[in-house]
C-alpha cells in the first residue's frame, strides 16, 4: 500500500500525521493505494471515493480530496424521521435540518430526510474528516468494522474521526468497531515517549 500525497505537506503536516496512524491499525493489503490532493478545481470543500476491487483490479483505491477553501462546511446525512403510528411526524432534532422525503413503494413507508452541517476549519480538519468517511466504506466492505456500509453511517465515522482529532486523540480500533452513529467514546493511544499519538 503507498500514499500519494499531493498537498502542502507543512500546512497538513498535523492531518497528514492523523490519517497514516489511524489508517495503519487496519489491515491495509488489499490497499493499492490511499491519495490526498486538492482536487480538479470543480469542487469546493472536500470530497473523495473509495474504489472496491474488480475482477481485472483486485485492490481497493481510496482518494480524497481537499480544495478549501477553509473554513468550509460538510453537509452530512443523518439518520431520517419516520412518522408515529398517529401520522404525526416527531420533532427534528437540534442541528439538523430536512432534506426532501422519502417513501417505498411496496410497503408505502415513508420518512423525512435529514442533514446537519460539520465545520471543518483547516486543511487539516479537512484531511482527518474525508479520509475517515472514505476508511469507513473500505473498513466496512471489508468486514473489518461492524455496521451498515450506507453514506449515514459514514458520515457519522467521519464526525467522529474529527472529534478525536480534535481532542488530540486517535480513534483506535477497537473504539472503531462500536457500530454506532454520532460520537463514540475515544480511546487514547499513547507513544512510548509519553506524549499523545493523533
Amino acid at each position: 500500500m503507498r500514499w500519494i500525497i499531493e498537498v502542502d505537506r507543512h500546512k497538513a503536516a498535523r492531518g497528514l500525521a492523523w490519517a497514516r496512524s489511524f489508517a495503519e491499525q487496519f489491515e491495509l493489503s488489499l490497499v493499492e493505494w490511499i491519495r490526498i490532493d486538492t482536487g480538479s478545481g470543480r469542487y469546493r470543500g472536500v470530497y473523495g471515493r473509495c474504489w472496491y476491487p474488480t475482477r481485472s483490479r483486485p485492490t481497493y483505491r481510496i482518494s480524497c480530496q481537499v480544495p478549501g477553501p477553509f473554513p468550509t462546511t460538510v453537509e452530512t446525512r443523518q439518520r431520517p424521521l419516520y412518522p408515529r403510528p398517529d401520522g404525526r411526524w416527531p420533532p427534528i432534532p437540534r442541528g439538523c435540518h430536512p432534506r426532501g422525503y422519502g417513501s417505498d413503494p411496496r410497503t408505502g413507508r415513508t420518512w423525512l430526510k435529514l442533514g446537519a452541517y460539520t465545520l471543518l476549519n483547516d486543511i487539516n480538519e479537512g484531511i482527518v474528516w474525508i479520509v475517515g468517511h472514505e476508511m469507513f466504506h473500505f473498513l466496512r466492505r471489508s468486514r473489518q468494522i461492524p455496521g451498515r456500509n450506507t453514506e449515514i453511517e459514514a458520515d457519522a465515522f467521519a464526525d467522529r474521526c474529527l472529534l478525536a482529532f480534535r481532542s488530540e486523540r486517535l480513534l483506535t480500533r477497537e473504539a472503531c468497531c462500536v457500530a454506532q452513529v454520532g460520537p463514540a467514546p475515544i480511546s487514547t493511544v499513547r507513544l512510548r515517549s509519553g506524549r499523545r499519538k493523533w
